[in-house]
């Protein structure tokens, strides 16, 4: 089987098949925290298996000319032969070009989209913050907003607002809103945002890819779960999960992070569920999903390269 051919195969696995087993893994959400990355790893991993795919397809053949260009175009005619890659044609070029397109082509698409979208949201908000918001009696860093149903998120940044409805300081108790605010507070320690932000560029700039597809809606669960088990270990899971049964499915605004968002009562069924043993099975597995396909395209592409380094009429060192 060709470099290419495997290379091929990794993409497929890694971007489909890899997505739809973490899908079933459920013990993963005992380290949300690490499967967030898994996704996301799996994601880019897909799209680096797609653009080597395009680099192998696109080795040039032709003559490059005298001289220098002529000992470059024996190392390049020397790595086909290894690679074992097609010969050059226009078919090959034009899939070659297509698939590092559209490789880069997301990456310039989505980045721009989810950064202008998300800072333009942000500073919507801060600006109706400013107007309607008050601080929070005793409450450092906690801006109030006056509405009757109960909500709690927290905007990007480390030092950014925790924002709570005036509902939820009736309706939750002391240990309830300390363990919300716990919540949001590890949201911002724990960088979260930068996640969920990473997921959305990934989502909007590769539609196309499943991984990219499912990543983003996984990573934004995974880090309400990893903000929930940062509270519980402060506050207690009991505390938590009754903060959460309290604010119910509350939405929040675009740009930010809530302790309602996602599903509360699978949350709060997680948090009261006694842990059961055999995860770190499951992580492995899930690492193992990723890292088999990702090792063997490396594998068949650099053992190649390995002994063209040592081919004389190719001097690489």
């Amino acid at each position: 089987m060709t470099p290419l051919l495997v290379v091929a195969a990794s993409a497929l696995t890694v971007g489909v098949g890899t997505p739809l087993a973490l899908r079933r893994l459920h013990r993963l959400e005992r380290w949300p925290t690490l499967t967030a990355w898994l996704w996301l790893a799996t994601t880019l991993g897909a799209l680096a298996a797609v653009a080597l795919a395009g680099l192998l397809l696109l080795l040039p053949t032709g003559p490059l000319g005298s001289g220098v260009a002529e000992l470059l175009r024996t190392c390049v005619m020397a790595l086909r032969m290894a690679l074992s890659t097609p010969h050059h044609s226009s078919a090959e070029t034009v899939a070659g070009m297509l698939l590092l397109t559209a490789v880069a082509g997301g990456l310039l698409v989505g980045g721009p989209v989810v950064g202008l979208r998300t800072r333009r949201a942000a500073g919507r908000h801060r600006e109706l913050l400013a107007l309607a918001g008050r601080p929070a009696t005793s409450l450092a860093g906690v801006t109030v907003l006056e509405h009757r149903r109960p909500f709690a998120y927290c905007l990007p940044g480390r030092l950014g607002p925790v924002v709570l409805s005036s509902a939820t300081l009736h309706r939750l108790k002391a240990d309830q809103l300390a363990a919300v605010l716990a919540h949001e507070r590890a949201h911002q320690v724990g960088r979260h945002h930068r996640l969920v932000l990473l997921a959305q560029v990934l989502r909007i700039g590769f539609p196309w890819l499943p991984a990219a597809r499912l990543a983003g809606k996984a990573v934004a669960s995974l880090v309400e779960l990893a903000a929930d088990d940062a509270a519980a270990r402060a506050h207690g899971r009991r505390q938590v999960a009754a903060a959460l049964a309290a604010l119910g499915d509350a939405p929040v605004p675009e740009a930010a992070l809530g302790a309602a968002v996602v599903s509360a009562t699978e949350r709060v069924s997680r948090l009261l569920t006694p842990r059961q043993h055999g995860g770190a099975l499951t992580l492995l597995a899930g690492v193992l999903l990723l890292a088999l396909p990702i090792a063997a395209q490396l594998v068949v592409v650099a053992l190649p390269l390995a002994r063209v380094a040592g081919v004389p009429i190719c001097p690489l060192g």
